[in-house]
């Protein structure tokens, strides 16, 4: 337990629905490492993690038993923020990694960034010609740090159809995003429903597969106590497949952030830490930015028509 929540009962694999798995990793949580970034964006790594299994059937990576969906609303909504220059790298990275799909992408009514942080992506899907562009945030500091131009396209609260007035999307995007959602299929399968005909979704999460993350194994900085789970290619076409998407094209993707960032997510002791960044800073090398491949997924798929349930 987080400072005294409950857990969820015993959920089935949030992909496939499959309840045969294998042991991961088992529950570590330090109560004394909890604090108002536990549930905050691109924070220090803690490697924390609820009690996590693999599934047998499409190898996603899950905790069985989840907090509670209103535990992790305040959570997310009191989070601190401080990963300005962080989230506007990644978003440079999510652009360029778009661009070949947004060529194919007719329509051009609405996008919504779903898990938008500061907005730092909003501007651009605005710049390359969608009429309406909206972000949705539940954390209210990041909201806070977004520049004025950008703050009114953000709306705070978890993702629903409420938030859309009634306008339906030509695409939805949600970058490292799903690990922290109770219902990740839910989560797809709405998108879809709300999505117009021939519209796209565009995800991006962590490969657990990935040759550096199990080279670190449970030292990795995706072992944390915010990932209700970690996708890999097959878990993450299986997510998209069986919510109804069609043309579903997955690859890997490479990041750009700053040394003293790529140094922040690494598992050396901090003393070490510490002495590194002061290095890159007398070096003037604290802000230089690197190009790295960490693991990390773009799967990007269609709606070719609105389904009758």
């Amino acid at each position: 337990m987080i400072q005294g929540h409950s857990l969820s009962e015993r959920r089935a694999c949030p992909v496939c629905g499959s309840t045969i798995y294998m042991n991961f990793a088992d529950e570590h949580i330090d109560q004394e490492k909890i604090n108002n970034f536990t549930y905050a964006s691109r924070k220090q790594p803690e490697f924390m993690c609820f009690h996590l299994v693999r599934c047998m059937r499409c190898n996603l990576v899950y905790a069985p038993k989840t907090p509670n969906r209103s535990f992790l609303s305040a959570a997310y909504a009191d989070a601190a923020y401080d990963s300005g220059q962080e989230a506007q790298c990644a978003a440079k990275s999510y652009a360029h990694a778009l661009v070949p799909y947004m060529a194919v992408l007719r329509n051009r009514t609405l996008a919504v960034d779903v898990g938008a942080g500061s907005g730092a992506l909003l501007p651009w899907l605005r710049d390359i010609g969608f009429q309406m562009v909206i972000g949705v945030e539940p954390s209210r500091a990041a909201i806070n740090a977004a520049p004025a131009s950008v703050k009114p396209l953000l709306r705070e609260g978890m993702f629903g159809t409420e938030l859309l007035n009634g306008v339906r999307p030509s695409l939805i995007c949600s970058f490292m995003t799903l690990e922290h959602l109770d219902e990740p299929g839910q989560f797809v399968k709405t998108a879809y429903s709300l999505l117009e005909p021939r519209g796209m979704i565009a995800l991006v999460v962590h490969n657990w597969c990935a040759l550096l993350n199990r080279l670190l194994g449970l030292r990795s900085p995706i072992i944390d106590v915010e990932h209700l789970q970690l996708f890999n290619p097959r878990s993450l076409r299986t997510l998209l497949t069986e919510s109804g998407f069609v043309s579903i094209d997955l690859k890997s993707i490479r990041n750009v952030y700053p040394l003293q960032y790529w140094l922040r997510l690494t598992p050396l002791p901090a003393g070490v830490k510490t002495r590194i960044a002061g290095a890159l800073h007398s070096l003037r090398l604290s802000d230089t930015q690197v190009s790295l491949p960490v693991g990390n997924i773009l799967a990007v798929g269609r709606k070719l028509s609105d389904r009758k349930e």
